[in-house]
């Protein structure tokens, strides 16, 4: 089976990579900026399924969010229609797309559009997520995720720098997330009443950011049995793995 991963070198990108490499008779077609364009036809005619990934957040020049979320995904719905091609489509779009009043939300939107007028004239399986904060290794800090940037910052000694500390925000978990996509490839999965895709609400995390900083902070300055007995929840878990992560990549270095 042939896969192809757009913005396979992101943060999802490669969270999504590492879980596939176990399985057998599966071949990755690998996609970011930097890749060859002559091959972008060759994989699109093979593929078997696309977990579209590619999309700009936060460009210095905000034309890039209709260049690169939408336009270059139109793109790649064309060259499928010109090879016949009707294969799953994933598209990681976000829960902003609701409101549309900001130009990476648009851009979504007018990807998700795109996405199920292409799915009505293919007859094929358009599968949107719209997600929500999501944090994990190989986040970046200051772009991905505040959680990326909080552990960056603790790990680092710098500070935890809180605008809105009775903030709440939802958090999904990237290996949550990768597990989730991954169900799709070999299953047709309904999806909710509105007609996208999201986590289980029990996978769903909601925390202040004040408590999302205390908790990082206690990581670092806490010893380990006292760290222990903090990892009583499944978010406390997931997210001093996290934490984790970054120190190793840290000692890397």
């Amino acid at each position: 089976m042939n896969i192809l991963i757009t913005g396979d070198k992101g943060f999802i990108g490669r969270n999504l990579i590492e879980a596939l490499e176990s399985f057998q008779n599966i071949h990755i077609f690998r996609w970011n900026r930097d890749t060859n364009p002559e091959l972008l036809d060759s994989y699109l005619k093979k593929c078997d399924f696309i977990f579209h990934l590619a999309a700009v957040h936060r460009p210095i020049d905000e034309s890039e969010f209709e260049k690169v979320n939408h336009i270059f995904f139109d793109n790649i719905l064309n060259i499928l229609r010109k090879h016949n091609n009707n294969c799953p489509i994933l598209l990681a779009s976000t829960i902003h797309a609701e409101s549309a009043n900001t130009p990476y939300a648009r851009s979504k939107i007018a990807a998700e559009r795109a996405l199920l007028t292409h799915a009505d004239i293919m007859n094929s399986r358009a599968i949107i997520y719209r997600l929500t904060n999501t944090f994990g290794k190989y986040a970046l800090p200051n772009y991905h995720s505040v959680v990326a940037t909080f552990c960056y910052n603790a790990i680092n000694n710098l500070p935890l720098v809180i605008s809105n500390p009775d903030h709440v925000m939802n958090f999904y978990y990237i290996e949550d997330l990768v597990s989730s996509f991954i169900s799709h490839i070999h299953n047709i999965i309904s999806p909710e009443q509105n007609g996208f895709y999201s986590l289980p609400k029990e996978l769903e995390y909601k925390v202040t950011v004040k408590e999302l900083a205390q908790k990082i902070k206690d990581f670092k300055f806490k010893d380990k049995d006292e760290v222990r007995e903090m990892l009583t929840d499944e978010f406390s878990k997931k997210l001093y793995k996290t934490y984790i992560s970054y120190l190793e990549t840290l000692a890397m270095k």
